[in-house]
């Protein structure tokens, strides 16, 4: 079977013809599913703060000349294919293979970029919901000064921003060579 529409979703049989014993038919239902003109491949992402994140959208034969856009729900600003621009910090970049999908890639995310967006191309749309997640906490580390002429165990701690505690986490092989 080629060639199939969603129209043509139904029930059909089969059969088999056999010499000398009853004919074999069996009947089968088919649903023919079209694919979507404009589709994402995760309508969901997430990324920590600072970090970025990527969305594909993928579009039908049809619409490779129209103007692919990312929009922001919250203000309705657009961004289109080949245009990086900046928002609150964040950068947007918008790829497009012209055959299939065009690439959304925010980097340096804030708190402030979660929310609703919108693939656009030509009259159609498609929502995605970006989540901005914390960074994990900064960790610093302490050391002792060792002998420089030998490798030597040092015990370290480590202490983290948002709490100012210290822990110590165990034995750390350090080699220092003088210059």
């Amino acid at each position: 079977m080629r060639g199939l529409r969603s129209g043509d979703t139904g029930m059909y049989w089969c059969a088999v013809e056999i010499v000398h014993q009853p004919d074999v038919k069996e009947d089968i239902y088919i649903t023919v599913k079209s694919v979507p003109d404009l589709s994402v491949v995760e309508s969901s992402v997430s990324g920590q703060e600072g970090g970025s994140v990527s969305v594909q959208c993928l579009y039908s034969a049809g619409y490779q000349n129209e103007q692919k856009r990312w929009c922001r729900s919250k203000d309705q600003r657009c961004y289109t294919v080949g245009r990086t621009d900046t928002c609150q910090n964040s950068a947007v970049q918008i790829s497009d293979d012209w055959t299939s999908s065009f690439s959304v890639e925010m980097s340096g995310l804030q708190k402030s970029d979660a929310g609703w967006y919108w693939c656009y191309i030509g009259d159609l749309q498609v929502p995605v919901h970006l989540s901005v997640i914390d960074a994990p906490p900064a960790v610093m580390a302490k050391t002792k000064k060792t002998d420089t002429t030998k490798s030597t165990p040092v015990w370290t701690t480590a202490t983290t921003s948002h709490s100012g505690t210290e822990k110590l986490i165990g034995p750390v092989q350090f080699c220092i060579a003088q210059k």
